[in-house]
């Protein structure tokens, strides 16, 4: 055991106060701070408690200079990309929390028109076409770069939600409610997420041994007004009992579309959506969906810089699996009866014959 040698009202803030105050070296005091797990667990016990008892706070700029770091990761957002919306909300949150835990400050980046020096670079909202050149920039700087989405350039690490999973998610849910002829409106961005919710769309029909009805298929702008008006084009096309919307902005538009037309959901038509971040709470009703868990990818995002930052060199990718929300805009559509009508919503809260 060993005694320390203060007062209980002196407040000692140095290295060197430490390692007197403990018997230590001042580079054993400096190796339970940056490098903990270097030390024998009960060393690391007694200069920690004592940091504790003196209000011994890091000094965190002397670290990171000493460590060529500038403490400050780059959070890049495309110009064109809303950030007020939901999910850049959710996964501002969930990357926040854990550069926290690290004491790390970001800085929202959405061009390169003003460049700064930064440790490394969080991703997300990119075209296709985008990934490649930011990471060419970035590897001009040598800095590490994380992904929110999926990418085959081997130099970046990446993980996204299951975009195919939870769109195949969506469509059996219908299927298991017997409907066949469903519909898609998908959003026309350039994006990987529309393409793999596509893909889940037309593998889960597909395994159904439905053919997926190209009339049935509209792409629209990721607005209310997109899904009002894709909506309304494909009731003009046709009958079809159900339809998925690649987001929940498309699904809203789309439930006022169907409401407009003198129809009823989900007596007439079910709808279900994607994203589950609270607009589908704005439709009446509100809507069956599938939720993406932003804020929980946020969160093993940054983890994963962290990790490139501080030296490891094995690229890291993966997907997050979505989970289906109920809501009540899908019913079970019954045979035999007339078109549109007889069917019952489906919710997680009950069951009621409309």
């Amino acid at each position: 055991m060993i005694a320390l040698t203060f007062t209980e009202n002196h407040h000692l803030k140095g290295l060197k106060d430490i390692a007197q105050a403990t018997g230590f070296s001042i580079i054993t005091v400096s190796r339970a701070v940056n490098n903990p797990e270097k030390l024998k667990p009960e060393t690391r016990k007694c200069i920690q408690e004592t940091m504790e008892m003196m209000d011994y706070v890091p000094n965190r700029a002397a670290k990171n200079l000493a460590a060529k770091r500038t403490g400050i990761i780059d959070v890049y957002i495309p110009e064109y990309i809303d950030i007020n919306n939901p999910f850049m909300m959710h996964f501002i949150v969930g990357v926040s929390e854990v550069l926290s835990e690290y004491m790390y400050s970001f800085l929202i980046k959405r061009s390169w028109k003003k460049n700064h020096n930064c440790d490394g670079y969080l991703v997300t909202g990119l075209c296709t076409n985008e990934i490649e050149d930011f990471y060419a920039r970035a590897q001009a700087q040598n800095l590490p770069v994380v992904l929110f989405g999926h990418t085959d350039i081997e130099g970046v690490d990446w993980f996204d939600v299951d975009n195919v999973k939870g769109a195949e998610d969506a469509i059996n849910f219908l299927l298991e409610n017997k409907h066949t002829k469903i519909a898609m409106i998908n959003s026309g961005e350039d994006k990987d997420f529309t393409i793999d919710r596509f893909k889940g769309y037309t593998n889960a029909l597909g395994r159904a041994g439905i053919t997926p009805d190209p009339r049935f298929i509209l792409k629209a702008p990721n607005t209310l007004i997109g899904g009002k008006n894709a909506i309304r084009r494909l009731l003009a096309e046709g009958d079809f009992s159900a339809v998925f919307c690649a987001t929940d902005p498309l699904a809203v538009g789309a439930i006022s579309g169907i409401t407009e037309s003198g129809l009823k959901v989900p007596g007439d038509i079910s709808v279900i959506g994607f994203d589950g971040l609270g607009v589908q709470f704005l439709a009446d009703p509100h809507i069956t969906t599938i939720r993406q868990p932003v804020v929980e990818t946020g969160r093993v995002l940054a983890g994963m810089l962290v990790d490139r930052i501080n030296g490891s060199t094995r690229r890291v990718t993966g997907f997050m699996p979505p989970e289906l929300l109920p809501g009540f805009s899908v019913a079970v559509k019954k045979t035999g009866l007339a078109k549109r009508r007889g069917t019952h919503v489906v919710s997680g809260r009950y069951n009621a014959e409309k």
